[in-house]
């Protein structure tokens, strides 16, 4: 465990930033960022289309730089420009210690179970777009950690997920919801995605981790998950996915170095939902 850091914190008013937010900040001095609006006291307004984050990388004697804003969703057009931005950021970055954010999005789904040694083969343009930004941060920097989550869930300082907060709502209105039983992702808590994170990025690791749970369908994922949120399942309903559906079929991956590096294992969804709510 490395001591105390100062840690730059670029989007920090995200489903899992904020969260990440108040976990760092127990055993750090963190700089977080906003774009729009500001979650917290000390943050800092950052826009990665137009400002240049060695400003504040050089005002605050930045250590660490976590990228927790998701610009790889945010852009499915303009590809030069996104290259261009990704490339000043972490050019700007390169003396620090570099904890990227990436996705499960940056695989295919051909085969599942991917390891941190597969090779990125994306066929959504998100998944180009994270296949760039990764490989822009281990052309350029020595001391950095790419983290690939998969799909997050639960209490976000007391705020449920968006999807799940949707799907309550429309169970609960009698609405028909249908899920795939053979599309597989590895969900995993959002706040014990956020305690991983926060040990790799204190930690010397250098590398990519997979931070995840076990892996389960979509279909049963929201059945789990509604079942401990006591909300009827009655029309829930399973489905297979179309042929030449344009998102990727199974992105589950392979823990098993997340559990070695952290020694942590992932909770099960009615557990991990059980003793989250309220946080």
């Amino acid at each position: 465990m490395r001591q105390q850091q100062r840690i730059l914190l670029i989007g920090s008013t995200g489903y899992l930033g904020r969260t990440l937010t108040k976990r760092l900040q127990q055993r750090n001095q963190v700089v977080p960022t906003h774009r729009t609006e500001a979650r917290f006291d000390s943050s800092q307004l950052y826009d990665f289309w137009t400002d240049d984050a060695y400003a504040l990388i050089q005002h605050y004697q930045i250590d660490t730089v976590v990228i927790a804003a998701n610009m790889a969703y945010n852009l499915v057009g303009d590809f030069a420009l996104f290259q261009q931005r990704v490339k000043q950021l972490i050019q700007g970055c390169q003396q620090c210690r570099i904890i990227y954010i990436s996705s499960d999005g940056i695989f295919g789904g051909e085969k599942g179970d991917y390891t941190e040694s597969d090779i990125p083969t994306p066929i959504t343009p998100y998944g180009r777009n994270l296949r760039y930004f990764e490989e822009t941060v281990q052309s350029l920097c020595s001391n950095y950690c790419i983290i690939r989550p998969s799909y997050l869930y639960g209490y976000s300082l007391s705020q449920l997920d968006p999807r799940l907060t949707a799907a309550q709502t429309q169970l609960l209105a009698g609405e028909r919801l249908t899920y795939f039983t053979d599309m597989l992702k590895s969900p995993m808590e959002v706040n014990q995605v956020a305690e991983v994170i926060t040990l790799l990025t204190c930690s010397q690791y250098v590398g990519i981790v997979h931070v995840a749970g076990e892996a389960m369908s979509i279909y049963d994922f929201y059945r789990e998950a509604m079942n401990s949120l006591n909300i009827p399942t009655t029309h829930l309903y399973p489905a297979q996915m179309p042929v030449n559906f344009l998102h990727p079929r199974n992105t589950s991956l392979d823990i098993s170095l997340m559990k070695r590096l952290t020694k942590i294992e992932p909770l099960p969804v009615y557990v991990a939902l059980t003793q989250t709510r309220g946080i």
